[in-house]
């Protein structure tokens, strides 16, 4: 893995995991089933650099890219980094659920 896919992937992650933490924030206007969940903010970003970089890695074994930037690699990044964001955002909530009776 160079340095260029490193940096990409970083971005790459961050960006899609603000995204999606804001969007489950409900600062982007966003409203629906997803809309009001307690997912911690720093979740989705650090999910979607472990794909990104995950996703390079992949790319790098799986081609012979060049040692530069490939869109290739950026493109199995955004897929990588958005269904991981996806997931974490659907599915962590930080609400505990208490039963009933067993205090």
């Amino acid at each position: 893995m160079t340095l260029t896919s490193l940096a990409t992937a970083v971005v790459v992650g961050v960006a899609l995991g603000v995204a999606g933490a804001l969007g489950v924030a409900g600062a982007l206007g966003v409203a629906g089933a997803l809309a009001g969940r307690r997912v911690p903010f720093w979740l989705p970003p650090a999910v979607g650099v472990g794909a990104a970089v995950f996703a390079s890695t992949i790319a790098r074994i799986a081609a012979d890219l060049p040692s530069g930037f490939s869109a290739a690699e950026l493109g199995l990044q955004v897929v990588f980094a958005a269904g991981a964001v996806t997931v974490v955002v659907a599915t962590a909530d930080g609400r505990t659920t208490e039963k009933e009776g067993l205090r």
